[in-house]
């Protein structure tokens, strides 16, 4: 059965801080997922959430440890939103697999998820995708950068 597990973030409803205006300016959405021994298929960690008219350039995910300890490990995560949980990454296998930390920064974003926007507010997700062969207790950290585009029309 998969397991839905929540960043501090997430859980206390903080959205990520915007910058609004003529001058935008890039910020991020960063989050840690709690302590997670299982890495089963289907399991969620709700990161956080970006904000109406967010515009994606640049997702990182990051294990401070290794997760899969098998000699074949078989981890596998996506990374994106609700309702399009690979928008930024799917099928990762660079994160998790390694004694150490690793993280997915060389790789880049998806076609789909890059300079995306948002039309509501959105809710962050990481998805396992593939269960863990050897599962290891550990955590995620994720970062989304976007800048907020102003609607059509509101400039004063």
């Amino acid at each position: 059965m998969a397991t839905a597990y929540q960043t501090l973030n997430y859980a206390q409803n903080q959205p990520a801080f915007t910058g609004h205006g003529i001058v935008r300016e890039n910020t991020h959405l960063h989050a840690a997922s709690p302590t997670i021994s299982t890495w089963a298929a289907g399991d969620t960690i709700l990161v956080g959430y970006l904000p109406a008219n967010a515009v994606i350039v640049g997702a990182v995910l990051k294990a401070a440890t290794q997760l899969d300890s098998n000699g074949a490990p078989t981890l596998a995560l996506s990374f994106g939103i609700v309702g399009n949980a690979g928008l930024f990454k799917t099928g990762i296998t660079t994160v998790g697999r390694a004694a150490g930390a690793s993280a997915d920064i060389g790789t880049g974003i998806t076609a789909a998820g890059y300079l995306f926007k948002t039309i509501a507010k959105s809710t962050v997700v990481i998805t396992v995708s593939a269960a863990a062969a050897t599962a290891v207790a550990g955590t995620l950290e994720a970062d989304v950068e976007f800048y907020v585009e102003d609607p059509v029309g509101s400039n004063p």
